[in-house]
């Protein structure tokens, strides 16, 4: 299973038609239902998150809060970089490459703007930090206060959004998988006899999602450690389900033993797609995202079982 081959096939496929069509009516309506909820309850939402975080000592709340404007800064940075310089030698040379090409490319250039950007960040860590905790002082509490509420609240509302996107998934997926199954893997034949009893499976990574949540939750106040709790709860989430799901529909009983068996590649996939959750717009695609790489890492799998067997008749 070759990561960077399911990464580039399946961010093209984002593209797909069918993807798109499934994205507009269910991803949209949805962040839209969420945002009008947020909208018509917000001083309800803010009274409640402003009790949650009110055993928090003020100079956590500021350090929490200086930290997410920063890392937002430096997020924001690094992904117009790339977009301006893609955008500018696009036309040049970038559509002249190939797939493996395009793919090194973006993990370079991603890599170089962000590393520059955290370099000059932590070389002037300290006047810069003190900038914006000194914003953050001239501040009243209390406002300091209802802006960590509401920074809270959208964060819980934004993983009930991902977990509806994540539903949304098993409902719709199957025609765009089998769209891009014809177009890309005509040669395969599917014929899978035993199906797994994946819905019992997904609905546990479900509540064992929202245990975590609650349980992790007082962890989301400490700086660079709420990132990463974030992302192993989306991993998690995605890498179980996502696997039962595509194998269920495309997979044989060894074939899901093999896949399975391969953690850590499975675990990074899920992590690749965890992380489109953070970009703004980008994020409606996430789930699709990430049930098209495990649809890939599956294709990818059986068609190197087709070929062992063809060598071996040979």
């Amino acid at each position: 299973m070759k990561i960077s081959s399911c990464f580039v096939k399946s961010f093209r496929d984002l593209f797909n038609i069918d993807v798109l069509k499934v994205v507009l009516i269910s991803a949209l309506p949805l962040f839209l239902l969420i945002f009008g909820f947020l909208y018509a309850f917000w001083d309800q939402i803010i009274s409640v998150s402003s009790f949650l975080i009110s055993w928090v000592p003020f100079s956590v709340l500021k350090l929490n809060g200086a930290f997410f404007i920063l890392f937002f800064v430096w997020f924001i940075l690094v992904l117009v970089s790339f977009a301006v310089v893609t955008a500018i030698f696009s036309p040049i040379f970038l559509n002249k490459l190939k797939e493996r090409g395009y793919y090194l490319y973006s993990i370079i250039t991603i890599g170089f703007f962000s590393l520059l950007y955290a370099v000059l960040l932590i070389k002037n860590w300290d006047y810069v930090f003190e900038e914006v905790k000194r914003l953050l002082t001239i501040l009243p509490f209390d406002t300091v206060s209802k802006g960590v509420s509401a920074i809270v609240a959208v964060y819980i509302f934004y993983n009930f959004f991902i977990l509806s996107l994540f539903f949304v998934i098993f409902i719709f997926s199957k025609p765009f998988l089998e769209a891009i199954r014809e177009l890309e893997y005509p040669e395969l034949e599917i014929n899978v006899e035993d199906k797994f009893k994946y819905k019992r499976a997904i609905l546990k990574d479900i509540l064992i999602f929202i245990a975590l949540f609650a349980v992790l939750f007082p962890l989301f106040f400490i700086p660079v450690i709420n990132v990463g709790v974030q992302l192993f709860l989306w991993t998690k989430l995605y890498r179980d389900s996502f696997l039962y799901f595509v194998c269920n529909e495309y997979c044989s009983k060894d074939e899901f033993e093999k896949l399975s068996s391969q953690s850590f590649k499975t675990s990074f996939v899920a992590f690749l797609a965890a992380l489109f959750n953070l970009l703004p717009i980008i994020n409606f695609f996430a789930p699709f995202f990430a049930v098209i790489m495990f649809f890939h890492c599956v294709m990818e799998l059986k068609l190197a079982n087709k070929n062992i067997s063809v060598k071996e008749e040979n």
